[in-house]
């Protein structure tokens, strides 16, 4: 017994008719199933309202070392300031603020009824035996005043815009900046 594979008689006419339709259709199918050697970027994380931020994590000090290692970076690029050092002060530390949960009470006793009220923070579970109060919002560092030490701090142009630099990024006024010449 021989097997014989005939065409149907319409599938010829069908595929001159479609063939640019039913080409970009394969050549699509080939595109995505084409292996990608590209970098794969990290995933984005996602809003976690109980994620605490930085500033929330450590200690205010900490934070202003951070801010002043940066901003040491930053201004030893400015033309002319040669080598920078910066010194912080704070005024108020980081602050958190919780999601609270208010429940209102009310006992009748006879004539008497008495109204009460009982605020509690919102725990979030992070495991069988780890809970943490849920962060609302989180104040960062308020800075009070810095202290520029540059080797360029002779002139009054590198002086000026060391002092607009830090201005701008730490929102002192420039009463609260003095920029000074290394020794």
């Amino acid at each position: 017994m021989k097997l014989e594979w005939k065409l149907p008689a319409k599938l010829p006419a069908f595929l001159e008719r479609y063939k640019y339709p039913i080409l970009i259709v394969l050549l699509g199918v080939i595109l995505m199933l084409w292996p990608s050697h590209e970098k794969q970027e990290e995933p984005q994380r996602s809003f976690d309202p109980v994620q605490t931020e930085p500033a929330a994590q450590d200690n205010g000090m900490e934070y202003c070392r951070r801010t002043e290692q940066e901003l040491e970076a930053a201004l030893s690029q400015i033309h002319g300031a040669g080598r920078v050092r910066v010194m912080l002060t704070l005024k108020s530390g980081p602050a958190a603020s919780y999601q609270t949960d208010k429940t209102r009470t009310e006992t009748e006793e006879g004539e008497r009824s008495s109204l009460s009220s009982e605020e509690k923070t919102v725990m979030v579970d992070r495991g069988s035996a780890y809970n943490e109060p849920a962060v609302v919002s989180t104040v960062y560092p308020v800075f009070q005043g810095a202290l520029i030490v540059a080797e360029g701090g002779a002139d009054e142009t590198v002086r000026y815009q060391l002092c607009a630099a830090v201005s701008a990024l730490l929102g002192l006024g420039t009463d609260q900046i003095t920029v000074v010449k290394m020794k």
